[in-house]
């Protein structure tokens, strides 16, 4: 398998099943990259908010692992998630494995969730996490390769 190809992949965290992790795959615990992820812009989403909140009455921990060294921590307080690691030096594998502990869980029960195939996925994976993609369907890089895939089928032109 490609370390850089996720398990799934999904345009924002509220799409994904938590029955389908939880049920199929039995996973316990989940990890969050912080901006782009949960944080969109400079903001978090209320289905985002939800999400969380669910996952937590399931019982799944909430952990977050990010290369930020400055994470919005009224946003954290917000989720009450405390277990949390700032420059993280992702996709090092030991970050992953270091939350794993303090999570209390083996890595094959947690996800990893993240919008960057370098730092979260290809660092879940390495880790035997399972990796879920969340691809910013806004983003310049979505859109240019959007935009680069539509002119090898002879559209030239796309109104942005």
């Amino acid at each position: 398998m490609n370390p850089f190809i996720p398990n799934e992949t999904y345009s924002k965290i509220s799409d994904i099943s938590l029955d389908y992790l939880i049920n199929d795959i039995d996973i316990k615990g989940l990890i969050f990259d912080f901006d782009g992820t949960l944080m969109r812009g400079s903001k978090l989403s209320n289905e985002t908010f939800e999400f969380i909140n669910k996952a937590k009455m399931r019982g799944l921990k909430i952990s977050v692992l990010s290369n930020n060294i400055h994470l919005d921590e009224s946003v954290l307080q917000k989720l009450n998630i405390t277990t949390t690691k700032k420059f993280a030096l992702k996709p090092l594998k030991k970050p992953f494995l270091t939350m794993a502990k303090r999570m209390k869980l083996s890595p094959i029960r947690i996800a990893v969730i993240g919008n960057n195939r370098l730092s979260d996925i290809f660092g879940a994976n390495r880790a035997k996490m399972y990796s879920i993609y969340i691809q910013n369907l806004n983003g310049f890089m979505f859109k240019l390769k959007l935009r680069d895939k539509l002119k090898n089928l002879g559209i030239k032109h796309t109104d942005d």
